[in-house]
């Protein structure tokens, strides 16, 4: 009997042991899961801060920021380009549909009429 309940004991602990083990990995994840909830929310607001930065000193920015408003107004610049040419291809799209609407002859239906 002394064998079973020292076997009991030796399992109890055992058990205790992994529970703690259990306890500790789950804190540790969830403090790395909170690590990367903040990582994420610094991550959007260096974004906003970045972009209101550059709404208020994109015409005058600092001398060591330049180069990178640079690339944004060339990027700026591009994108309205590119929304020029959206804009254009789909109006030709719209005018290329409706004159092959015209060029398509209307079918009219053949009626059999009693003779």
């Amino acid at each position: 009997m002394a064998d079973m309940s020292n076997m009991a004991d030796k399992i109890s602990e055992t058990i205790n042991i992994v529970a703690d083990k259990a306890r500790e990995y789950g804190d540790y994840a969830r403090l790395q899961a909170l690590i990367k909830a903040e990582e994420a929310k610094k991550q959007e607001y260096y974004y906003k801060l970045g972009k209101k930065y550059y709404e208020l000193y994109k015409d005058a920015p600092a001398s060591d920021l330049k180069e990178f408003m640079d690339k944004l107004i060339a990027a700026d610049e591009k994108i309205a380009g590119y929304r020029d040419d959206l804009k254009a291809a789909s109006a030709k799209a719209d005018e290329t549909a409706s004159t092959a609407d015209e060029d398509i002859p209307n079918e009219t239906s053949n009626t059999d009429e009693t003779v």
